[in-house]
């Protein structure tokens, strides 16, 4: 079951995360075998908010971009060792599992460190010195390590030691063992009878008893661990020095976040001296990414609702897979790298063509899903006074809201009424929120837009919204930044401008410095766009 994206574009309105919503809902429905989610990419505005309080819901998580991150690509089922756990079984698990690295958890998955063929190699080499090694011993390890029987459980539950063969003849070995510390040594020796009474009058730490089952001893007074290998003496240590708890050679590795993007950690992963590394969150351990994992091709798959461009898409969408586009705007320039499903028509609310897909499903919309497509459609066409709006768009929403079970004129009233006012409302929130940016004729226009339920705020803020207007057009680099101030209940507007050439080639009445008056404009993409881009089509004839 794979994981799809359902969001509408930047900034989003209410229609944009009503379909969004409801198409996510859909989708679930028809295709099981996946699972969709919808995502918004911008806050929740007054009027959505509302919306979804109506149907007792909370509106789509946000989504900051679609890169794929690590969490996408990494290993969750991760083999790991304890930090008891003898070396034996890290060497098994790389032998039979293919591994290069394990981490080393304890309790709840807590990361303790790593083990891997570097720090293996660096153990096994030192072993090898002239020196004599010394041993970090977990005679508890003997048991799962070397085949045999455990007689007497020593006072030592841990502790470092050396290992002594008593192989040579029993004067010399009695002489080496004279010369060590008891209580740090681990002897290992067949069934030799004054070397094994001395090493117990003498209280060392381990004797491991080799080639032999027979073992006729009074061990009562004896501190120390007794254990019968069943293996001869060489293969006897080879198997002890695999009993060495993970803890004694693991290492800190660098740890990577889930929510890190893979861009991020590809130079990390390539200059570490390991070919994975753990991933970790408040300590834990949530996966492993190695070297391979970021070389997999991977992209996120992404359905974009009322848009199609990537400008106004979520942040990353260009590395994403866009498997479907259900708009209501003009087309922009995306390409695909395979067909896909596009459902796009020329209606005032991108709602209208979810609540058509509905249909097309042969799919009953519950009333809550109604509602929230209701709500689209009556905010994106401004209660159908909106010149977008189409009889599909009334169409729709006279069969939702019977559906729903509201009158849409006495609803479309409160959801009106729900929209924030200029006064309360932050100015850089107002040319902001909403916005489309345009590039045509080599040059890039954004055109921001608010709807009201007054237009009599105009004059108090007009001053900070400017302000505001030329601080965003330096924010997103524009050469023209535009904000559309629309009453939704007289159906007037009133236009802002930043300073550029082309402002006074509009052909609107100036009520003030870079300020329109626009009676009878509503519509952003139907009634404002074609008059900017006469604009900038004459600009770039000069």
């Amino acid at each position: 079951m794979e994981d799809i994206i359902v969001i509408g574009h930047k900034n989003p309105d209410t229609d944009s995360i009503c379909a969004a919503y409801c198409y996510a809902h859909l989708k679930n429905r028809v295709d099981p075998l996946n699972r969709y989610t919808a995502y918004r990419c911008g806050n929740v505005n007054r009027q959505t908010r509302f919306v979804f309080e109506e149907v007792n819901l909370q509106p789509p998580e946000i989504l900051k971009d679609v890169y794929p991150k690590v969490s996408d690509i990494m290993t969750r089922n991760v083999i790991t060792a304890h930090p008891d756990d003898p070396l034996l079984s890290i060497v098994t698990h790389i032998q039979k599992d293919r591994v290069r690295i394990i981490p080393i958890v304890s309790g709840d998955s807590y990361y303790e460190g790593v083990v891997s063929f570097a720090e293996l190699a660096e153990f096994y080499f030192s072993a090898t010195s002239v020196d004599k090694p010394l041993y970090y011993f977990r005679p508890e390890n003997f048991i799962s390590t070397i085949p045999g029987d455990c007689i007497k459980k020593g006072l030592s539950k841990e502790f470092e030691g050396h290992i002594v063969i008593g192989a040579m003849e029993s004067a010399q070995s009695l002489n080496v063992l004279k010369s060590v510390v008891p209580e740090k040594t681990v002897l290992i020796v067949g069934n030799r009878k004054t070397i094994i009474e001395f090493a117990m009058q003498h209280n060392f730490a381990a004797i491991i008893v080799t080639g032999t089952q027979d073992f006729n001893y009074d061990i009562s007074n004896f501190k120390g661990w007794v254990y019968l290998s069943k293996l001869d003496t060489f293969n006897t240590l080879r198997l002890l020095t695999l009993s060495i708890p993970c803890r004694h050679i693991m290492k800190q590795s660098e740890t990577i976040l889930p929510h890190n993007t893979v861009q991020q950690v590809r130079e990390k992963l390539l200059k570490s001296e390991y070919r994975g590394l753990p991933v970790c969150e408040n300590g834990t351990l949530k996966g492993i990414i190695t070297r391979s994992d970021i070389i997999k091709p991977y992209a996120k798959k992404l359905i974009l609702v009322d848009h199609n461009e990537l400008s106004q898409a979520v942040e990353g969408a260009e590395t994403a897979h866009i498997i479907e586009i259900i708009d209501h705007h003009r087309l922009g320039a995306i390409k695909t790298t395979t067909p896909i499903f596009v459902y796009a028509k020329p209606v005032g609310s991108t709602c209208t063509l979810v609540y058509e897909l509905y249909k097309y499903n042969a799919i009953h919309p519950e009333p809550h899903i109604a509602l929230l497509l209701c709500s689209g459609i009556l905010s994106d066409t401004a209660m159908l006074l909106s010149p977008t709006s189409t009889h599909m768009d009334k169409k729709a929403l006279e069969e939702l809201s019977s559906i729903a079970g509201i009158q849409y004129q006495e609803y479309g009233k409160k959801l009106l009424l729900s929209t924030e006012s200029l006064k309360i409302m932050d100015p850089m929130y107002a040319v902001s929120n909403d916005c489309k940016v345009y590039q045509e004729y080599g040059i890039s226009v954004a055109i921001s837009q608010v709807e009201v339920i007054t237009l009599d705020d105009v004059e108090i803020v007009k001053e900070s919204l400017l302000k505001a207007l030329s601080q965003f057009a330096q924010n997103k680099n524009v050469h023209w930044a535009l904000l559309l101030v629309t009453d939704i209940t007289s159906q007037n507007s009133v236009l802002f401008s930043t300073a550029f050439e082309g402002e006074q080639k509009l052909n609107y009445v100036s009520i003030g410095p870079h300020m329109y008056n626009l009676p009878g404009i509503l519509s952003r993409k139907k009634q404002l766009l074609p008059e900017i881009l006469r604009v900038l089509e004459e600009l770039s004839h000069k």
